[in-house]
């Protein structure tokens, strides 16, 4: 009997136990544990987001600067001059030429059996971004080309072009005499006839916070068309 009662009394203290769950050290312990666990995850997460975001930025200043660059770079190489019935001497290259905007006339995706110049705008506008406008040619009974008053088309290049000390156009005969026009303005006319070259300088920052990486790209240009010598080297 008396084993009876003690074997009885060990199984109700395990059921007892057993019911009486964790203590309050065990829910602490526990729960600062999880707490840890959960503030290493969060930081692995926003460190990987953080990373991935500047990554995607930089990738997209990259390819927003290579685009502007291509095709900066096609369409200033094609550009002409234009003749003018009136005068003995072309128009040059350039009706503008400023360190955040130009107008030049090229050949550009034209007929090869009856081709027509194009007139092209580039400008950087107040918010940074790069707009291309076109003009059509409009053929004159002198047989001379002139340029229709509406625009044809308008499209953005790229965005987010970062300000810089270093302008967007710089100007070059052919010497390499660096041409500079007034702040705000364009070369003159008889600078404009002297350009020979231009030097394109791209900076892009797409990420808002400026913590990515910027893509900055440089070219220099020359124009073909006009004949002339080799940029610095004399005739």
């Amino acid at each position: 009997m008396n084993k009876f009662r003690t074997a009885a009394y060990a199984h109700v203290s395990r059921v007892g136990r057993s019911d009486s769950g964790v203590t309050l050290t065990e829910l602490i312990v526990t729960i600062a544990l999880l707490s840890m666990l959960l503030a290493m995850v969060m930081t692995i997460f926003v460190t990987f987001s953080t990373t991935f975001s500047k990554e995607r930025s930089a990738t997209s200043n990259i390819a927003g600067a290579t685009v502007a660059m291509n095709e900066l770079t096609r369409v200033i190489r094609s550009g002409t001059e234009n003749p003018v019935a009136s005068s003995a001497a072309n128009d040059p290259v350039f009706s503008y030429a400023g360190t955040e905007r130009v107008i030049l006339q090229a050949y550009l995706d034209t007929s090869a059996t009856t081709p027509q110049p194009v007139k092209v705008e580039f400008v950087i506008t107040t918010d940074r971004t790069l707009v291309e406008r076109r003009w059509k040619a409009q053929l004159l009974s002198t047989g001379y080309f002139t340029f229709q008053p509406t625009v044809a088309s308008e499209r953005t290049v790229v965005r987010q072009i970062s300000v810089g000390t270093t302008p967007v156009f710089r100007f070059f005969d052919n010497k390499n005499v660096e041409l500079t026009p007034p702040p705000g303005g364009t070369l003159t006319l008889t600078q404009r006839r002297l350009v020979a070259a231009v030097k394109v300088s791209m900076t892009i920052q797409t990420d808002p916070t400026g913590r990515a990486k910027t893509a900055s790209l440089e070219n220099t240009v020359g124009i073909p068309n006009l004949g002339l010598s080799r940029i610095g080297i004399d005739r």
